[in-house]
């Protein structure tokens, strides 16, 4: 009877294998043929979400969606369940989700061996790409997201957050609005005009950017369509109520660019202070000289040479090679500790422009100041020399990744020097340096209508030693107690 019994289970336990393998591998097939796949992570790491389709399907325009690499390689050099394969799985299937959407036209070039093309994207060099970035293009305009920053992986865990379709959507959605994003000069303060620097407004209108003058005061409120407040060489300072609407527009994710030459005037610039120090930066009243000749334009010892510093901002510009003339220049210094920069504060820095500093010397640096405008009143003050720091960029993550763009020179933008250095046969940077700065301010926020995926690995969290031995007791003795309480009832019944 026994035996019968037995029998009846394992045929039991037959037929539904085989009931198994006959949906199973069917529809295995079929869904392999269709090109189909049933994604069951528990946050749909591989799969739009409903939004991001019924977007892609009601689009207007087409876009063409150009990827900086060829996409099945990105898989090479890391094996399933590693972040770097997450990654590239979830970059790769949401693109090639997106691809099956009429109006999306997706391209793959190779960096390396197709440097041609890339350089149709980008023949100014503005986007600053490279290996596995995305150009997007609609309505004659243009727009990069640099692969890196769709991605946040926690290490704790190992779980990948990817946040390409909220990046990638949400440069779709703008680039079919048609809004043209503007560079506003401010007026009011005597500040130099736009006309002074009309090679930078060309090619900033070129790559489709409009420029256009702004009375704060007047007007009460920043654009809607601004990209970024300039305040180009301001001889007076903003007044409370300017620096208030600077700052609450500052603090909707709005950008500015500041190039704060020296001024003569006496007077300190509080209001202008109050907003640099939103991004912990300071500026110093002074002006920079050289004495050296061979690091100043024609014997002009305020019209300093100057050094690109090592960041991914400069990476490109330094590839260029044409040197870098900032004329009639001030410095600045950051407020910030080195562990703040690190990660603890909300706003990030670079430097990127320096008077010449060369360590491999042995004088190092030729570059002196002299005090120059402001209230301080030292005539016995003696510079002790060094590397002046120039230029800087900062982004704060607390307001809207608000962007800021330091420079403490204007001349190097205008046309009269430039068209001078261009008389010499010389080249200058200057202009380029500027125009990344937009690029890199013209980064499209992501959209929140768009989920953020998220490949999860499931962990607990363990507060100490003790307690992880005694969970470790716990899985280890449980599964051998359970096993020995089942061998026991066995014996007793076999032997019934």
């Amino acid at each position: 009877m026994a035996m019968k019994k037995g029998m009846k289970v394992n045929t039991i336990a037959w037929i539904a294998a085989a009931a198994v393998l006959a949906v199973a591998v069917p529809l295995n097939l079929i869904f392999t043929k269709a090109d189909k796949s049933i994604d069951v992570t528990p946050f749909s790491a591989y799969s739009l979400s409903d939004s991001a389709a019924a977007t892609l399907s009601n689009l207007e325009k087409p876009v063409n969606m150009t990827v900086l690499y060829d996409m099945d390689l990105l898989y090479e050099g890391s094996e399933p369940g590693e972040a770097e394969y997450m990654m590239a799985d979830m970059f790769v299937k949401t693109m090639r989700q997106m691809e099956k959407f009429d109006k999306i036209n997706l391209s793959e070039i190779d960096v390396v061996s197709e440097p041609g093309k890339v350089e149709e994207l980008d023949p100014d060099n503005l986007m600053n790409l490279s290996a596995g970035d995305i150009v997007l293009e609609c309505n004659g305009r243009k727009r990069s997201i640099q692969f890196m920053t769709l991605f946040k992986t926690n290490e704790q865990t190992g779980s990948v957050e990817f946040y390409g379709e909220n990046a990638i959507l949400g440069a779709i959605s703008y680039l079919q609005s048609g809004i043209t994003p503007t560079v506003y000069f401010t007026t009011g303060h005597d500040e130099a005009k736009p006309d002074t620097c009309n090679n930078l407004v060309g090619a900033v209108t070129g790559n489709n950017y409009a420029v256009k003058t702004l009375d704060i005061a007047a007007e009460k409120k920043i654009p809607e369509d601004a990209l970024t407040v300039v305040m180009a060489a301001p001889q007076k300072d903003l007044t409370a109520e300017e620096k208030d609407i600077i700052l609450d527009y500052a603090s909707d994710g709005g950008n500015l660019s500041l190039f704060l030459a020296p001024v003569a005037s006496k007077t300190v610039f509080v209001n202008i202070e109050a907003v640099l120090a939103t991004y912990q930066v300071e500026m110093n009243y002074n002006r920079i000289y050289e004495t050296s000749s061979a690091n100043c334009w024609k014997d002009d010892r305020y019209a300093i040479l100057c050094q690109f510093m090592e960041n991914d901002f400069t990476s490109a510009l330094k590839s260029l090679q044409p040197t870098l003339f900032m004329p009639n220049s001030r410095s600045f210094y950051s407020t910030q500790s080195g562990d703040e920069n690190e990660g603890t504060s909300s706003v990030k820095q670079e430097f990127l422009v320096s008077s010449i500093f060369d360590e491999s010397t042995s004088y190092q640096y030729t570059a002196f100041d002299e005090i120059y405008g402001g209230n301080r009143a030292d005539a016995d003050y003696k510079s002790p020399g060094g590397q002046y720091l120039i230029a800087l960029n900062a982004e704060d993550s607390a307001r809207g990744g608000s962007k800021l763009f330091l420079s403490g020179s204007y001349d190097f933008l205008r046309d009269e020097f430039n068209s001078e250095i261009a008389d010499a046969g010389a080249a200058s940077l200057g202009p380029y340096l500027f125009l990344s700065a937009i690029s890199w301010m013209d980064k499209v926020n992501s959209s929140d209508a768009f989920p953020t995926r998220v490949s999860a690995t499931d962990y607990i969290t363990i507060p100490d030693r003790k307690t992880g031995n005694i969970i470790l007791v716990i899985m280890i003795a449980l599964p051998v107690l359970i096993a020995a309480s089942g061998v026991i009832v066995w014996a007793r019944r076999h032997n019934a």
